[in-house]
């Protein structure tokens, strides 16, 4: 374009095809409109302002991660800043900059070419939460400047982004009033101490922090209190006792006696060399305050009813392990699994005790009573 107004400039000015450069601006000082159309599209003296980051391989090479996405959260994404520069008269004006295609593009585009990018590594997205430059000018000529910039490390997940870190950094700098080329090497600076940053960040937390855990094991163990207290955590070396029934309320319409057995964990996570070790703590329980009986009805075959029903929230226990086990766990998915797991598991628990007492008729039926004591058993000789 700027090669086209100087051939029809060289034209309209009768052909001075052999005058040079210089020559060639002199003349067109005389023609108001034609010198304004130069200046504003000669390439030396660009008022758009963008900034080009060069590409520099080899920057860093991460051990941990790969530049998966950048985001440009801040609130205005329309520019970078405000840089000094000088007309062709040396008269110092402020012009907005910003890197060229958008702070977003152009970091990824300078990232693509100067950082690898291993698939194999975890995949880190960029949110941009601040980044300026802003300039002043100074006695003698010279140009103070500031740049500044925020940015958020996070993890990509299939559900969204995880936040792991966030880095912020700048400087302020001199440069004579000359050029702004000096600007272009510092914002590659800033970005490349980021990287170097969440590097080591990566590599000092990735056998620790939870959320760069690779794997995870589950363990479990049965909770037993000593001494006991009002509470009985089920053991096979402790049935229950008719002393055990210590509510002072009568069982509810026809019934002997009635238990109201429970199950539950709680659960410890640490993590340890990049493995989430997690110990489930189960609680097969039986109040003995919610324990109702007729001392009328205090018989061993009444007993054997109520201890069965115990022994069925003790078998939906085991098989809560089962599932936990047999399920693939992820750093992921493993809390929300667990806590699926333990609601299906109560609701088995429940139809379980319903079924047992709808078809023994709650102890009445001695012969459905014998063939539920037969397959109870069966299931804890499995365990």
């Amino acid at each position: 374009m700027v090669f086209f107004l100087i051939f029809c400039t060289i034209t309209y000015r009768k052909n001075v095809v052999a005058l040079n450069m210089q020559k060639i601006i002199s003349k067109l000082k005389a023609d108001r409109f034609l010198c304004i159309s130069l200046l504003l599209l000669f390439p030396f003296f660009k008022l758009s302002g963008q900034i080009i980051l060069h590409h520099q391989a080899g920057l860093i090479k991460p051990k941990a991660f790969f530049i998966a996405g950048i985001n440009d959260e801040r609130a205005d994404k329309s520019r970078l800043g405000q840089l000094l520069v000088r007309d062709l008269e040396g008269r110092a004006m402020l012009r907005t900059t910003d890197l060229e295609g958008g702070a977003a593009a152009a970091i990824g585009e300078f990232i693509r070419h100067s950082l690898p990018q291993d698939h194999s590594l975890k995949p880190v997205v960029i949110g941009i939460k601040e980044l300026c430059v802003q300039e002043s000018q100074q006695t003698g000529g010279n140009v103070k400047g500031m740049i500044k910039i925020r940015l958020s490390f996070g993890l990509q997940k299939d559900y969204g982004t995880e936040h792991l870190v966030d880095y912020q950094g700048g400087l302020q700098y001199t440069r004579s009033g000359a050029g702004t080329a000096a600007i272009e090497e510092y914002l590659r600076g800033i970005l490349k101490g980021s990287f170097d940053y969440l590097d080591k960040w990566m590599k000092d937390n990735s056998a620790v922090n939870r959320k760069l855990a690779e794997t995870v094991k589950i363990s479990f163990r049965d909770y037993m209190e000593n001494p006991e207290g009002d509470t009985i955590y089920y053991s096979f070396m402790r049935p229950l006792k008719w002393s055990d029934f210590q509510s002072r309320s009568q069982p509810s319409g026809i019934f002997e006696a009635q238990v109201i057995p429970g199950i539950g964990y709680t659960q410890q996570a640490q993590v340890d060399k990049g493995t989430i070790e997690v110990e489930i703590v189960m609680k097969t329980f039986l109040p003995k305050s919610a324990c109702r009986a007729n001392y009328s009805g205090r018989d061993e075959y009444t007993l054997n009813h109520e201890q069965r029903h115990f022994d069925i929230a003790k078998i939906i226990a085991e098989q809560f392990k089962d599932k936990i086990k047999s399920r693939q766990l992820t750093p992921d998915n493993f809390e929300a699994i667990i806590n699926m797991q333990y609601l299906d598991s109560y609701r088995d628990m429940d139809a379980m005790q319903k079924a047992y007492d709808t078809e023994t008729r709650h102890g009445t039926d001695r012969a459905a009573q014998s063939a539920w004591n037969s397959k109870i058993d069966k299931f804890l000789s499995a365990m």
